[in-house]
C-alpha cells in the first residue's frame, strides 16, 4: 500500500526531531566524555527509529480498522437489502400497520450503518446494532412469516407489539448516531438489545409464534 507523501514526510519529520533531541540531550549530558557524541548519535538513532516504527504501526492499525469497518458496513448493508426485499416481497403476509414501521426501521438501520465508524467509540452499541440486523429483526420476521396464513391474524397483535418496540429503539439509536450524541448512546448502550432480548423472543414463542 503506497503511503501518502504528507504522511511519510510527517513521520520522517517527527523521527528526525526525536533523533536531534535525544542526540543533543545525551551528548550535552555526557560532555566532556570523549564518547559523548557517539553515545548521543546511537541513542538518537534508536529513538528516531523507534518513533518512526511507532507512528508507522499506528498508521497500519488505523488503515486495518478502516478496512474492517468497510467490510462490516458491506456485510450489514447486504443483510439490510435482503430484509428490505423480504418486507416488500411478502408484504401481503404482514399486518398493514407494521409494513411502514418495518421499512422505516430498515432505513434507520441503513443510516446507522453508513455512520458505522462513528460508533467505534461505543463498540458495545455497535454489537447491539449488529445483532439487531443479523438476528433480532430477521428472526422476528421469520417467526411470523412461517405461520400459516390462517393463523397470522390470531398472533398479529403480538407481532405488532414486537415490531413497535424494536422500531422505537432503532429510531432513538438512529437519532443519536446522526446527532453524534455518543454520551446518550453510552447511557443507553444496550438499547437495542433490551428492546428485543431473549425474554421477549420466549414470550413471542409462548404466544405460539
Amino acid at each position: 500500500m503506497n503511503e501518502r507523501p504528507q504522511q511519510h514526510y510527517l513521520k520522517l519529520l517527527v523521527s528526525g526531531a526525536a533523533f536531534v533531541i535525544l542526540c543533543l540531550g545525551l551528548t550535552l549530558l555526557l560532555l566532556p566524555n570523549p564518547w559523548a557524541i557517539a553515545a548521543g548519535v546511537a541513542v538518537g538513532a534508536a529513538g528516531g527509529a523507534g518513533t518512526y516504527g511507532l507512528m508507522h504501526g499506528r498508521e497500519l492499525s488505523v488503515q486495518r480498522r478502516a478496512t474492517e469497518v468497510r467490510s462490516e458496513q458491506q456485510d450489514l448493508q447486504k443483510q439490510l437489502q435482503a430484509l428490505e426485499q423480504t418486507i416488500r416481497g411478502r408484504s401481503q403476509q404482514l399486518p398493514p400497520s407494521t409494513q411502514g414501521q418495518l421499512r422505516m426501521m430498515v432505513v434507520g438501520l441503513e443510516e446507522i450503518v453508513e455512520r458505522w465508524s462513528s460508533l467505534d467509540r461505543v463498540p458495545e452499541h455497535q454489537e447491539g446494532v449488529r445483532r439487531t440486523v443479523e438476528y433480532h429483526l430477521p428472526h422476528t420476521l421469520e417467526i411470523f412469516l412461517q405461520l400459516p396464513d390462517a393463523a397470522k391474524p390470531d398472533h398479529a397483535a403480538e407481532f405488532k407489539a414486537q415490531v413497535s418496540l424494536l422500531a422505537e429503539a432503532v429510531a432513538k439509536t438512529r437519532d443519536r448516531v446522526v446527532r453524534q450524541d455518543l454520551q446518550a448512546l453510552r447511557a443507553n448502550r444496550w438499547l437495542l438489545e433490551e428492546s428485543l432480548g431473549e425474554a421477549d423472543v420466549q414470550r413471542f414463542r409462548d404466544q405460539g409464534l
